[in-house]
């Protein structure tokens, strides 16, 4: 049986997330999406998500093509691995060549998975979507003090 696992912040659900989660559907028979702990995040990115763990969680298990959701708490993958087995870990192709790609690839041959890179989609990313809401707010809150 083919289990594959997406691991993802999936902060502010886009159309980049369905994609992935899409396309890695169609490769497994059971799809485990691994959802960023807000701490994991912050570590991660330097700042917390805008959507709450129990909530990105809850939204992503909404998806019919995912069989299970679980959390995620460290970019070190094969320690998802040692919690929820997995054969195929997804990425986007944007990891595919990169040093950290290079490192994703050897850490999970070390568990017996290996990474199947998909389709990026570069319209859309939670950095995008965070960078508008946050500029929004702010033009909004300096028309308010004119």
């Amino acid at each position: 049986m083919r289990v594959g696992y997406v691991p993802g912040g999936f902060d502010m659900l886009h159309v980049g997330h369905l994609n992935i989660l899409k396309e890695a559907a169609q490769r497994c028979d059971r799809l485990i999406a691994g959802v960023a702990t807000d701490e994991s995040l912050e570590r991660m990115k330097g700042r917390p998500p805008i959507v709450p763990l129990t909530e990105r969680m809850a939204m992503v298990a909404a998806m019919r093509m995912v069989d299970a959701v679980v959390a995620d708490y460290d970019q070190d993958k094969r320690l998802a691995w040692h919690r929820t087995p997995f054969t195929i870990l997804f990425k986007g192709t944007d990891w595919q060549g990169t040093d950290k790609g290079l490192r994703l690839e050897e850490e999970m041959a070390e568990v017996g998975a290996r990474v199947v890179y998909l389709p990026y989609t570069p319209t859309t990313s939670s950095t995008m979507l965070r960078r508008t809401l946050l500029q929004e707010v702010a033009s909004h809150s300096h028309q308010g003090v004119q």
